[in-house]
Formats: structure tokens, sequence, C-alpha cells
């Protein structure tokens, strides 16, 4: 696949960018070096070749152990809210 001029004049004006012949031809001239260089991947033959995720068959994980967490009870929560309805604490409306 070669990246032509035309293309680069429809995806400036998609882009709505307004560039000179020079920096066309100066973007034309990357892009197609860039894709001399992928064409040497993409040679590769990937075939019977299993993928990977993840490259690395680490499977250690360094992660600590969970502590308990204290945890009020409701009862007590709501003992010391200054105004309750059932189990929910009320609060002063702020928004109008």
């Amino acid at each position: 696949m070669k990246i032509n001029l035309e293309l680069l004049e429809e995806l400036q004006e998609d882009a709505m960018l307004t560039l000179s012949k020079k920096e066309l031809e100066s973007i034309l001239k990357y892009e197609n070096d860039l894709l001399k260089k992928f064409e040497k991947v993409l040679s590769v033959d990937t075939n019977n070749v299993e993928e990977l995720h993840y490259p690395f068959d680490i499977l250690q994980t360094h992660l600590r152990e969970d502590d308990k967490i204290s945890v009020l009870p409701q009862s007590e929560i709501l003992k010391n809210a200054p105004t309750i309805d059932g189990d929910f604490l009320t609060i002063t409306k702020v928004v109008k």
C-alpha cells in the first residue's frame, strides 16, 4: 500500500487543515518510509504461532494480604446522627 498526494489532500480537508505543497510532500515521504519499515514486520511468517496477550510466564503476584476492616454497626452510626428517618440519615436541603 502506498500513500499518495491525493489521499493526503483528502485527509487534510477532513481534518480542516491547510498545508502547503511542501508540507504535504514532506508528510508523504515520511509516511511512505514508515510503510516500508512496516512491510518488514508484516512479512514475518506468524502461522502456527500461538498468540500471547502477555508475553511473560510470570505467575507471581506481590499483593499484600487483606487486613481485617473494622466497621461500625449501623445502629451506632444512626445513634450519633442529629436526625434520622428509619434507616437513613436526614440532612437539611441545600439546593433550591
